[in-house]
């Protein structure tokens, strides 16, 4: 079984997932990685227009919902993902080689402001959710939120090291400063509430955010949290005690909503490009390579037979 196709809305927010290889916590108390990755989301959400709703980096995982209105997710998350698999290593002398995500991100929809709001405080609210801390200001490693509510832009320096090294390759006395852009991270509000002053959406978020916690810890009854002390003793690329797994057969849900009516309509909609993008891609294999793909899908790569007469 093959991994599904990639579908690009303009009009849908996805929630986007990458995980590293065994999930080993190569982004645990590594502040100097940590900044090099949201600089490289700054970058790269400058470059493709993305609406950044939020983030998060815990330990063997980046996540988050945003928006491609350019439908170009793919783009986006091949140049961040590149990029972190070379910071890792220049950052981290523990790391020990080899590729280092444990395989292609995972992308569901999230058709509707309220489904963007709900993973928007789940990806808030994941150290908590998963154990980790009681509280998100015990978090050791970096946190979005007060980022996205206050509207907080944070500036990163980010080299461009290709051009560095290159330029060093042929003997040219050049400085990293030469080298070196000013990108700015920063969030997008959640849609409907645009209307809202900047204190009182403020005011709001951490409202709905405390509800929410408070609700996760009565879950989990008597269950002690990690604490900040034990994560910031936790070694680098050490394997967590539990981590979600899957297989290329286990369940992926390919729209993520809280209404089931609307779950319904969206996977319909779904499944219709998912099927018209087989039928296309099965005649595009037998040589038809004027047939027109669904919009949002890409065309599978190919290999053409080469002609060797032809060639001079």
């Amino acid at each position: 079984m093959v991994y599904h196709p990639r579908i690009e809305s303009k009009e849908l927010a996805s929630f986007v997932t990458s995980r590293s290889r065994n999930s080993e916590l190569w982004f645990v108390n590594n502040l100097r990685l940590e900044d090099a990755i949201l600089g490289y989301l700054a970058k790269y959400a400058e470059r493709y227009k993305v609406k950044l709703y939020g983030i998060a980096i815990e330990g063997n995982h980046i996540q988050g919902p945003a928006h491609f209105p350019l439908m170009n997710r793919a783009h986006f998350m091949r140049d961040l993902n590149s990029s972190v698999a070379r910071a890792v290593p220049r950052f981290t002398p523990e790391y020990r080689g080899g590729r280092f995500w444990g395989r292609r991100y995972s992308c569901e929809f999230l058709p509707a402001p309220d489904d963007i709001e709900e993973y928007f405080f789940y990806t808030a609210l994941q150290p908590i959710k998963d154990g980790l801390v009681e509280r998100l200001s015990d978090y050791p490693g970096y946190h979005f939120f007060r980022d996205a509510i206050w509207g907080t832009e944070r500036k990163f320096k980010i080299v461009r090291w290709k051009e560095y090294n290159d330029a060093r390759r042929y003997g040219k006395l050049v400085s990293i400063k030469d080298f070196t852009d000013i990108v700015t991270l920063k969030y997008e509000r959640l849609p409907g509430y645009e209307h809202l002053a900047q204190k009182d959406y403020a005011k709001l978020m951490l409202k709905k955010l405390e509800e929410r916690r408070r609700k996760i810890i009565e879950e989990r009854g008597n269950k002690p949290f990690v604490g900040r002390q034990r994560l910031l003793r936790t070694k680098r690329g050490a394997l967590p005690k539990t981590t979600k797994t899957s297989t290329l057969t286990s369940h992926r849900p390919r729209i993520l909503c809280i209404c089931p009516e609307r779950r319904a309509k969206y996977k319909a909609w779904y499944f219709s490009i998912y099927y018209g993008y087989k039928e296309a891609s099965r005649e595009y294999r037998n040589g038809d390579l004027e047939i027109v793909f669904p919009l949002g899908t890409y065309k599978p790569q190919i290999w053409l037979p080469v002609d060797l007469t032809q060639q001079e």
